[in-house]
């Protein structure tokens, strides 16, 4: 018999992000820090961003990445608080449009 290696990519909770304030686009730039907040209801702007994702501040931890848009913009989280907030650094930067989170827990 032979081994056959087989690689599957299942697919994980949809994470959206939020509304822009006043439907405008944003830009991120690379280095800059970014906040994930999972109150919804904010307008997003260029340091600060909701995210449909309840329990993001509690399920990632500082140096882990936060894929968006399959990983064409990359997140490296700095912090994250009790209010539901997580602190980014903003990394590789293409596109905008989910969230997808790496497993280091």
């Amino acid at each position: 018999g032979h081994f056959t290696a087989v690689m599957l990519d299942t697919k994980g909770p949809e994470i959206r992000s939020g509304f822009f304030a006043e439907g405008k686009k944003i830009d991120l730039v690379k280095g800059e820090s970014i906040v994930l907040t999972t109150d919804y209801s904010f307008k997003g702007n260029s340091s600060k961003l909701a995210c449909s994702y309840p329990a993001l501040a509690t399920s990632v931890i500082p140096g882990q990445s936060i894929l968006v848009a399959d990983g064409s913009l990359v997140l490296t989280v700095l912090s994250c608080d009790q209010a539901g907030e997580v602190t980014c650094c903003i990394g590789k930067n293409m596109a905008c449009q989910g969230l997808l989170l790496t497993h280091q827990r």
